[in-house]
This record gives structure tokens, sequence and C-alpha cells, in this order.
């Protein structure tokens, strides 16, 4: 990774100016989005200054018991250029592409992103895949700008890290993410309260979610690929899984043997379907290259795409029509 120590600066001092912030995570949010935005709602409201967080969905279900009261404010409700800067915070091209043309010029936009972005366009530019996450990049902006680590903020961040490595598990982890997750643990992070709420209160729909993932799995012996999916009645039946649980899911597949990689679709709504790509480096896969040329991104590891159309079950699968 660089040194963002410049970005950083320019970044603390945008804020420290503005009266008005707001900070824009990305669809269908999992605990990097929530955790990035918390912290730098956190630091940015303890200056006095107003700090919204906007998405195209809600505030996730998952992350309730750890951050009540916390809202998502949808993007087509409130008026963007009536704040000073905003912040895409991991969600540069997963949901804030969707308003960047509504923006003023007269705007500050900083872009904070760990996966792979074409010609980004902001004034101050973080992205770098050498991080693990947005929470981690979040993590050494407040380092690098000596920022007091309020309780609230550590859990957010440390929630983030653990999120997006699969408890400091997946090939993206760092001796620094180590290093970020004991500094946190270190400045008050709930670890404990995290693992309760979010990585081990499997209900019964989130084990059945993953059994059917499991149970209904193919393997293409031409390429190595398992594939799965989860339907829109699925879903419905299911109670609407978490994101979380969804890319669990996924994680779980590629972990069967002789699987190169894998690849979840589940049905996000009627006519849009989703799908998870996952692989880990010793297996000689770059799936952000599937993932591009299904016009989503991603990282070599861990990619994702969205197309139109409905899973439906055929004879020999699935097809997206």
């Amino acid at each position: 990774m660089l040194d963002y120590s410049k970005e950083f600066r320019s970044l603390n001092y945008v804020i420290r100016k503005a009266d008005k912030v707001l900070l824009f995570a990305h669809s269908r949010p999992d605990s990097d989005t929530v955790g990035a935005n918390i912290a730098l709602q956190e630091y940015i409201t303890s200056l006095g200054k107003s700090a919204d967080i906007a998405c195209l969905e809600s505030f996730p279900e998952f992350a309730g018991g750890l951050f009540p009261g916390t809202v998502f404010l949808s993007p087509f409700d409130i008026d963007i250029n009536t704040y000073d800067v905003i912040i895409a915070c991991d969600s540069v091209n997963r949901g804030f592409d969707k308003v960047r043309g509504t923006i003023n010029d007269d705007k500050v936009i900083t872009l904070i992103d760990h996966h792979p972005i074409e010609d980004p366009q902001g004034d101050i530019i973080v992205i770098d895949t050498g991080f693990s996450s947005a929470s981690e990049i979040i993590f050494h902006f407040l380092k690098n700008e000596e920022i007091p680590m309020s309780q609230k903020m550590a859990t957010a961040l440390l929630l983030g890290i653990l999120g997006d490595t699969g408890n400091l598990q997946h090939s993206s982890t760092t001796p620094d993410t180590f290093s970020a997750a004991a500094a946190l643990i270190r400045s008050g992070a709930q670890l404990p309260k995290i693992t309760t709420n979010v990585f081990s209160n499997n209900k019964i729909s989130t084990l059945r979610l993953w059994g059917r993932a499991l149970s209904r799995a193919k393997i293409n012996p031409t390429n190595g690929m398992i594939y799965s999916a989860i339907t829109e009645k699925d879903i419905e039946e299911l109670g609407n899984p978490s994101t979380e649980d969804l890319y669990i899911a996924s994680a779980l597949l590629n972990n069967v043997p002789d699987a190169k990689f894998s690849l979840l679709f589940y049905q996000i709504t009627p006519d849009s379907v989703r799908g998870s790509l996952r692989t880990e480096p010793h297996k000689g896969i770059d799936v952000s290259k599937i993932a591009r040329s299904l016009g989503g991104g991603g990282h070599k590891y861990a990619s994702g795409f969205e197309i139109p159309g409905k899973i439906i079950a055929v004879r020999d699968g699935w097809e997206v029509c």
C-alpha cells in the first residue's frame, strides 16, 4: 500500500472546515461499509458537525444490536447539494455512482475504497487494493491524524475488518491488518459483542440458507467452478437473509475439496440477480476478471456482479432468464 498521509491531511482539513458531511455506504450494506461509515460519522459528529449516512438500502438488521438507533438515509429523499463534503466510503461503484452526476461542482468529493476503480473522479482519492477493507483505511486515517479512538469507533472498525477478512482468515489479511485489529481491541473494541451479535448469532434460517446452498452445489469438472443458487422463493421462505449470510454461503462453497472457485447466484430483487465469487491464492484463479466481464468488480479472490433476470431451476442446474 502507498503513503496516503497527504490525502488523509486533506480529508481531515475539509471535514473540519465543513458544516455538513454526507457519508455514502454501498448497496446491500455489509460489515465493512457499516463499520467504516459509522466510525467516520462518530468522528465528524464529535467535532460538532452534522454527519449523515446515505445508502440505497436501509440500515442492516445484523448490525442493529451493535449500533442501535443508526439510520441510513435514502439518497433520493435528501438534497445532496446541501452538504459541503460527500465521502463515498466503500461505495464508489456500488451505489455512489447512481447519484454522482447530481452533485454540484462546488462540493468536495472524497473517494475511499479497497476495490479497484477505473478512472475515479474525486477531489481526494484513497483507493488501494492493498488494504483488507475500507475500515482498515479509516483506521489509518484516524491514526495518521492522531484522532482519539472512542470505543464506538474502535468497535465499528473492528467489525468491518473482521467482516471483510472472514475473521482474519482471508488472503487479504496482512500483518498490518492484524496490527490494526490489535490496536482497535486495545482501544476498547467490543470483540465479544461483535462475535455475539454478528458472527455467532446464527439463526435457524441462516443455517438453512447455508444448507440449501451446499446441498444444491454442482461442480463443473472443466474449470473447477462450484456453483449454487438461492432463488426468490428461498429468500421469501428464509426471511430475507442478510448480505453477510449470503457472503458466508459463497465462502463455504469455496471450501469444498476440488473446487477452484465458487459462484453463488441469489435473487436480490424480482428482476435482478447477484453473483458472488470466491477463491484462494493457491488455486490460481482471478475471479475479478470474471466479475468485470459481467459488469462487476472486486478483488482477485473475492468479487461480485449484478445482472438483470430471474433464477429459474432447470434439469441440470439453474438459468438466469
